[in-house]
């Protein structure tokens, strides 16, 4: 049996129209608009993501070519000054808490491996620019560009919250649009050490591991022997420098460890007493997560080349492909398949205007093990892709 709804019309099915239009009406996106909605905005954005589109023409001919997808997407053809018209003035907020709402729902489905420990990464990307055409985006005198700096959980394997800004903007500055949660073990790079930040943390009685930098100024309290494999020492330690004791005056616990794959020796900082060393470590060594991260979505969503040029086009292009993100999230988790992120991003580029079942696509064993009446529009119903 031919199913009757698009590849597209099934992932679109993890977000109602009616409650991104709560959302689009509460900021007015759609007020005084005759010609394109805030819906065919995102609809056509997302078919950008997810087939590859590579500008904004490229993009307005492929999906005007699919009329006979529009009505169930609940689209129409798009001009594309209407659409660049759009990414530059409509508001972003609308594109952000579509986000969350879909974030939401990935994590009401995690699995119980999901709901351990809470541990959060903190780390930014850049994204170069071309100063000639972003000029709100100067990072160097002859190179322009863009931060995504984002709080990621590793065992979820989704970012929770991120933000852009300038690339020129240092990542401590950053610190504080981030979200600070109590009882969360937060693993940060260099680059935010801040040891205000690292107090902060502390009095609402989170974890936080970070790298020291070899100019701190610190005396050693206690000694505790260095067990575990890669552990140089284990030290208990009191900031001295006046500045540095002002902002963070609290007992740390100082941590240098041999990286064995290229011998590189790493100094960790910590509040935490009471983990191992080689615990410590390995909560670093998570860090490497968040950084496959930054590069699938480099390879497999268009955020290094962009549809319009303004910071606020930029920015809700961003978005979309974090929504787009989302949306392969959450059909990996329905489809209940072992496909990675890629592959099924990669079976959806290419099928995306198909009409078949989402969960034959993804999961085709099944349908071939199902009995020879149960046709695969059931099975996308037993699953919930009816």
């Amino acid at each position: 049996m031919k199913h009757t709804n698009t590849v597209f019309h099934q992932l679109l099915k993890a977000l109602p129209r009616q409650r991104f239009q709560t959302v689009v009406d509460r900021h007015q996106g759609d007020k005084r608009i005759r010609t394109l909605s805030c819906w065919n905005q995102l609809v056509t954005l997302l078919f950008a993501q997810l087939t590859g589109r590579q500008s904004l023409r490229d993009l307005v001919d492929c999906f005007n070519s699919q009329k006979t997808c529009h009505y169930h997407l609940g689209t129409r053809t798009i001009c594309r000054s209407s659409l660049s018209d759009a990414n530059k003035n409509r508001p972003s907020e609308i594109f952000l808490e579509t986000f969350f709402y879909l974030l939401e729902q990935v994590r009401e489905h995690l699995p119980n491996k999901a709901a351990g420990e809470m541990v959060r990464l903190i780390d930014s990307t850049t994204i170069d620019l071309n100063l000639n055409q972003y000029e709100w985006a100067k990072f160097r005198s002859a190179k322009g560009g863009i931060k995504l700096h984002t709080v990621y959980d590793p065992n979820a394997e989704i970012p929770v919250f991120f933000q852009m800004t300038h690339a020129k903007v240092h990542d401590r500055k950053a610190l504080n649009d981030l979200p600070i949660m109590p009882g969360i073990t937060y693993v940060i790079d260099r680059a935010y050490d801040d040891y205000r930040w690292y107090y902060t943390l502390d009095q609402q009685s989170s974890i936080f591991v970070g790298r020291m930098k070899s100019s701190a100024r610190y005396e050693v309290v206690k000694s505790s022997q260095a067990t575990g494999d890669g552990i140089l020492s284990d030290e208990f330690i009191r900031l001295t420098s006046d500045k540095a004791r002002e902002a963070c005056p609290i007992p740390l616990r100082r941590i240098t460890f041999l990286r064995e794959d290229d011998q590189k020796v790493l100094v960790f900082i910590t509040n935490d007493m009471t983990r191992t060393a080689e615990e410590i470590a390995a909560l670093y060594k998570q860090r490497w997560q968040i950084e496959l991260f930054f590069k699938w979505i480099k390879q497999n969503l268009k955020i290094k080349r962009f549809l319009g040029r303004s910071e606020n086009a930029v920015w809700i292009q961003v978005l979309v492909a974090m929504i787009a993100y989302l949306l392969l999230k959450r059909a990996q988790q329905t489809s209940f398949c072992s496909l990675s992120l890629q592959q099924i991003s990669r079976l959806v580029s290419i099928n995306i205007t198909n009409r078949r079942s989402l969960i034959d696509l993804l999961h085709p064993d099944s349908v071939r093990r199902s009995s020879p009446h149960e046709a695969p529009d059931q099975l996308s119903m037993v699953l919930g892709y009816a």
